[in-house]
């Protein structure tokens, strides 16, 4: 397993795992303009020379946000988002940040017991905040964690 920096090439892989891991996925056009940003951060995960994962967090100041993090369905179970979330804390030890934030679907079980195993709280919930392809919203889940 390797973590490194995402590169443009990177995003149809990042889209494609996007698009099987999220209800609301980002299109390539999306990845590649938050590649442009300054303040947000694109890592990738390979395995054997594949990518596996991916993270995607924005600093603002002191507090460093997740906005995406996803596994591709054949290496799930097996430590990566643990591993890229571990990455998102060493950087925010190093970066001055003293708080992360995070929101998480409402029916997304597995990612909030991950997060609860990392010492991030449920601190609000945000009404229907997202879209669903049938149609409807789904609630956010808001959560942080001091650094």
């Amino acid at each position: 397993m390797n973590i490194r920096p995402a590169f443009s090439d990177d995003c149809p892989a990042l889209a494609a795992i996007d698009a099987v891991s999220n209800p609301s996925p980002w299109s390539v056009k999306q990845f590649a303009s938050a590649l442009a940003q300054s303040t947000d951060k694109l890592w990738v995960c390979e395995t054997d020379g594949v990518i596996s994962g991916f993270i995607v967090w924005q600093d603002i100041l002191d507090e460093s946000e997740l906005h995406l993090i996803a596994t591709a369905p054949e290496y799930r179970r097996q430590g990566i988002a643990a591993a890229l979330l571990e990455h998102w804390f060493r950087h925010a030890q190093t970066a001055g940040i003293t708080r992360l934030l995070l929101e998480v679907r409402a029916s997304n079980a597995a990612a909030q017991s991950l997060y609860f195993k990392y010492g991030f709280t449920a601190v609000g919930i945000r009404k229907h905040y997202y879209s669903l392809p049938e149609g409807g919203h789904e609630d956010a889940v808001l959560m942080e964690k001091p650094c």
